[in-house]
C-alpha cells in the first residue's frame, strides 16, 4: 500500500472532521469545521503549516497536527491525529510517526535548538501504547481519564462564602493566562487566551472565573459539551488560595450547568500522582474510564 503524506488543505477538512468524529476518544470529538480551522491558527503554536494528511489510491485514511511550542531551552511538539477507523490495523499509524520523526529530526538541525516530542496513547485504542515503546520513546508521565455517567444529585458548594462567579471577558485574559500558569506551572499565553475566547467553541455559560469578594481572580474552570458529551479540560485554582474549596465551588457549579443543559456523560483528566484533586473528582461520583499516556521522544541538532 503506498502512502502519500501531504499538508491539509482547506478542502480536506470537512473529511477530516468526519474522521475525527468517528473516534469517540480522540479530543477533539464533535468538533465542527470552522472549529478545526480556527484551531490551526492558534496563537505562537505553528500548527497550520505542520498539519497533514495522508492519502492511498487518493482516499484520506489519516491526518495529523504537529503543534510546535516554544520553551526556554527547547521547542516541545505535540501530535493531534488519527486513523480512520476503517483503515487501522494496516500499519499506517507506524508510518505516521517514522514520517513525523524525520522532519523533526531535520527541523531541529534546521532551528538549532532541540525538539521535545510528545506522543499521547490512549490505553483504550489498540496499539498506541506499544507503538510508543516500539518507537524507542519515554514513558514521561500518565493521566487518568474520569467519566461522571450519569449526572445525578450533585453536591451544590458554589454557595461557599466569600466566592463569586462570572463569565470572564477579553479584559479577563490576562488573568486567565496568569491563574492557569500558576496552577499548572505553564506558559499560556494572553494572546492563546484571546484567541480561545473570541472562537466559536467560547460558551458563556460554561466559562467560569471565580474571585473574592473584592474581585480578585482565584479561580477558573471551561467545560465543552457536544451533544449530551461534556468535557471539562480545565478547573485551575492559584496555588496561594487552594484547599479553600474553590476547586470544589467551581467543579459544583460547572456540573450543575452541564446539567441543566442535556449533559449526560462527563469526562475530565487528572494527573496519576494528584491525589487531591482525584480525591475531589471521586467525591462527585467520578470513576476511571482509560488512561492516557505520554510518551516522549527527543532530537538534537
Amino acid at each position: 500500500m503506498e502512502l502519500i503524506f501531504r499538508l491539509h488543505r482547506r478542502s480536506d477538512t470537512d473529511v477530516i472532521v468526519s474522521m475525527i468524529n468517528r473516534e469517540p476518544l480522540h479530543l477533539m470529538n464533535g468538533i465542527v469545521a470552522e472549529e478545526f480551522e480556527q484551531g490551526l491558527d492558534e496563537p505562537g503554536e505553528r500548527i497550520r503549516d505542520n498539519t497533514f494528511v495522508v492519502e492511498t489510491e487518493q482516499t484520506i485514511v489519516a491526518c495529523f497536527s504537529l503543534c510546535f511550542v516554544k520553551r526556554d531551552s527547547h521547542i516541545a511538539v505535540y501530535c493531534y491525529g488519527t486513523v480512520d477507523t476503517d483503515w487501522r490495523r494496516r500499519g499506517i499509524g507506524t508510518a505516521m510517526f517514522h514520517f513525523i520523526f524525520s522532519r523533526l529530526e531535520k527541523q531541529a538541525k534546521q532551528e538549532c535548538i532541540p525538539i521535545h516530542f510528545i506522543h499521547r496513547a490512549i490505553t483504550l485504542i489498540p496499539g498506541e501504547t506499544t507503538l510508543g515503546i516500539q518507537l524507542g520513546m519515554q514513558e514521561q508521565n500518565s493521566l487518568e481519564i474520569l467519566r461522571l455517567n450519569p449526572l445525578l444529585e450533585l453536591k451544590d458548594f458554589s454557595q461557599a462564602s466569600g466566592l463569586l462567579f462570572r463569565t470572564p471577558t477579553v479584559t479577563d485574559a490576562q488573568s486567565w493566562a496568569e491563574i492557569y500558569n500558576d496552577a499548572f506551572g505553564g506558559n499560556r499565553s494572553v494572546e492563546s487566551v484571546v484567541h480561545e475566547f473570541q472562537g466559536t467553541g467560547f460558551s458563556p455559560n460554561l466559562y467560569i472565573m471565580c474571585t473574592d469578594t473584592a474581585g480578585e481572580p482565584m479561580g477558573i474552570v471551561l467545560s465543552i459539551l457536544r451533544g449530551t458529551q461534556a468535557r471539562i479540560p480545565t478547573v485551575a485554582v492559584r496555588r496561594e488560595y487552594q484547599k479553600r474549596g474553590v476547586g470544589k465551588a467551581l467543579l459544583s457549579l460547572i456540573l450543575q450547568r452541564l446539567k441543566a443543559l442535556g449533559a449526560e456523560d462527563v469526562r475530565l483528566s487528572v494527573e496519576s500522582k494528584n491525589i487531591a484533586a482525584k480525591s475531589l473528582y471521586h467525591q462527585y461520583g467520578f470513576q476511571q474510564d482509560y488512561m492516557r499516556i505520554n510518551y516522549a521522544a527527543k532530537f538534537l541538532p
